[in-house]
């Protein structure tokens, strides 16, 4: 969902107030999504944001979302983290980096003989 991403995005960049809003309608539109699965998958990823807590979503027959600067998306989106954002929209899990430790080394537990004691 990086494109909704970006229109949400351009939407912050042209921002005059303090709140952008949009409807699913508007997003569709501005995104050239006309078939019932790309709405469907709009709306998942739509849903996907405000269920983290990053998108208000007014409630009605024709629910508007809601961002309101000094939110973390609205700033996360004012220095471009499109990537991270769209992860998100999309319900993927991050790929991180683990640093992976050998099997073969046992783990350092202390002293091993009863008459030592551990520190």
């Amino acid at each position: 969902m990086r494109r909704l991403v970006e229109y949400v995005r351009n939407l912050v960049l042209g921002a005059k107030g303090g709140v952008v809003s949009f409807t699913l309608k508007q997003a569709k539109r501005a995104l050239g999504a006309e078939s019932k699965a790309e709405e469907a998958e709009l709306k998942a990823a739509l849903e996907a944001l405000v269920a983290l807590g990053l998108l208000q979503k007014a409630p009605g027959k024709k629910p508007r979302y809601i961002l309101q600067r000094g939110t973390p998306l609205w700033s996360a989106l004012e220095q471009g983290c499109t990537d991270l954002l769209a992860a998100l929209a999309d319900r993927r899990p991050l790929q991180t980096e683990r640093t992976s430790q050998t099997r073969s080394q046992p783990a350092q537990r202390g002293p091993t003989s009863p008459g030592e004691k551990r520190i």
